[in-house]
């Protein structure tokens, strides 16, 4: 039985309009079909949309032009806030800004930026030199955060949110959709994510100006009617229309793969939620289910949970390493925490010990996912 951890979905549809596109001639940054596709997703959204090349590309736009546009003094120490499980492109876009990572623990329950811990690394930042400014929550693995409780604190203490929304399209908080909460919101259509430009991502806003200066700045700000003349330290960011077309297949097809992970999601708490933890979705959440992941207790080894499932040719995925916990992000932190970091991350340490990614794909069927059930079920009999 073939099983597949993340891998994209694509079929005839997405082959038809990439032909499409490449018989057009349109194969760059400056196809038709990338100002469709901002149109039909910023109507999804509802708002506006620059499509970029990746999610990295997006979440650095989204704060660079932020900087810019509430004119932030980055000669200073300027702080952004964020949780310490994230793919690293999260904190990477924050030093692309020559901004510091200030990084929460995580939620033990539903494993994303532990809000109340937000007010106070914000007076032990600023005791060490650091303005928090910025505040970059993660809606993990699909799973929404919070939104209202944090643009409260925004509110109250002047900050920007950047929703990173890599991995939540189609995820809802309080029926808003994650990612059009906030000053801005960055997606990805990595091949890994629930759908797929190949790569891709895009940024959102509800305000048509900010976007399409967002846009220019994605085509390294160059005035076309000036000829070969640029206004702005510009970027090539811009999607292609390749891309573009993949992923206007994919948005057809969207709700589908999101009913199709609700199903998985099921699968897997039916059999194992009375042996495994799984990442708690509030009852004001809708997620989509992008990576289901759950933890085991403290008396399994994840490597042998690992071990043991590539044995039956079936996938897996760590949870992502504690950020802060990497050498290369030590003094980083050093710059604001003199606390022990493990103890201050301990959350989010425990959840890498004891949590793993599941096979997620919408290429299996609801058979393949039973099919990991078992096999996990097996294994925790065993132990």
């Amino acid at each position: 039985m073939n099983v597949y951890l993340d891998n994209a979905n694509i079929g005839e549809l997405e082959k038809k309009y990439v032909l499409d596109a490449l018989d057009s001639g349109f194969i760059s940054t400056r196809g038709p079909l990338i100002k469709i596709f901002e149109d039909n997703f910023g109507k999804f959204l509802g708002g506006y949309v620059a499509a970029t090349y990746s999610g990295t590309a997006a979440l650095h736009l989204s704060i660079l032009y932020s900087i810019k546009k509430y004119k932030i003094d980055t000669t200073k120490k300027i702080g952004a806030i964020l949780p310490a499980i994230t793919f690293a492109a999260t904190s990477h876009a924050i030093l692309y800004n020559n901004l510091y990572p200030v990084f929460t623990d995580i939620d033990p329950s539903t494993w994303n930026i532990k809000i109340s811990q937000i007010l106070e690394l914000i007076e032990i930042s600023k005791k060490n030199g650091i303005i928090v400014k910025f505040v970059i929550p993660v809606h993990l693995y699909g799973n929404p955060v919070e939104m209202d409780k944090l643009l409260e604190i925004a509110k109250d203490y002047d900050l920007i949110i950047i929703e990173d929304a890599a991995e939540a399209i189609g995820s809802f908080w309080k029926n808003k959709m994650c990612g059009t909460w906030s000053n801005f919101g960055a997606f990805s259509f990595n091949a890994n994510k629930v759908i797929t430009a190949s790569s891709g991502g895009a940024i959102f806003s509800h305000s048509k100006e900010d976007i399409e200066y967002i846009r220019f700045l994605t085509l390294q700000a160059r005035n076309e009617s000036k000829g070969y003349y640029h206004e702005d330290l510009g970027f090539n960011y811009r999607m292609t229309n390749i891309e573009a077309a993949i992923i206007l297949a994919q948005l057809e097809k969207l709700q589908y793969f999101l009913n199709l992970k609700k199903q998985f999601f099921n699968i897997y708490k039916d059999k194992l939620s009375n042996y495994v933890e799984f990442q708690k979705t509030n009852q004001s959440a809708t997620s989509n289910y992008w990576l289901i992941c759950c933890k085991f207790n403290h008396k399994i080894k994840i490597e042998k949970i690992i071990e043991y499932l590539n044995q039956k040719s079936i996938p897996t995925r760590r949870i992502f390493y504690p950020l802060p916990l990497m050498e290369f992000y030590k003094p980083f932190v050093k710059e604001y925490l003199d606390n022990s970091i493990e103890n201050f991350y301990k959350n989010s340490l425990e959840l890498y010990n004891y949590g793993l990614c599941l096979p997620s794909s919408t290429k299996n069927d609801l058979q393949a996912i039973d099919f990991v059930a078992q096999n996990i079920l097996q294994i925790l009999k065993k132990t």
